[in-house]
C-alpha cells in the first residue's frame, strides 16, 4: 500500500513539474467596459498577444508609437500581434482616449 501511494504521489509530482515547465507564448487581454484587461501586463519577446473585445462598441488597439494598430475591432473579434523586439509600448483606444495600456516586452531568454 505503501508503495502505491508513493508511486501515484510520484506522478503527481513529475505531471505537476511537466505542466508548469513550458512557459506560455501567448497572452489574451479583454476589452470590456472601456477598459483594457489586464492594462498593464509584461511578456517575453515573441509572445503574441491578442486582444478581444467583449464591449458591445467597436474598439482599437494603437500603439503610442504606431508599432502596431488594429484599426477598428468589432464586438467579438479580436487582434493579434506578436511582440518582436524588448522595451515599453504605450497603447490606447482611438475611439476612446482614456481607454489605455502597457505592454512591458521582456528579451526572450535563449
Amino acid at each position: 500500500m505503501r508503495i502505491a501511494c508513493l508511486v501515484v504521489l510520484g506522478a503527481g509530482i513529475v505531471t505537476g513539474t511537466a505542466t508548469f515547465a513550458a512557459p506560455s507564448h501567448d497572452l489574451a487581454i479583454k476589452m470590456q467596459k472601456e477598459v483594457f484587461v489586464p492594462a498593464s501586463t509584461a511578456v517575453a519577446a515573441g509572445t503574441r498577444i491578442t486582444w478581444t473585445n467583449t464591449d458591445s462598441m467597436p474598439h482599437s488597439v494603437t500603439a503610442n508609437d504606431q508599432r502596431f494598430d488594429s484599426g477598428a475591432i468589432a464586438p467579438g473579434k479580436s487582434f493579434e500581434w506578436t511582440a518582436d523586439s524588448a522595451g515599453t509600448i504605450a497603447y490606447h483606444c482611438i475611439f476612446h482616449p482614456s481607454m489605455a495600456g502597457t505592454l512591458t516586452v521582456r528579451a526572450s531568454a535563449k
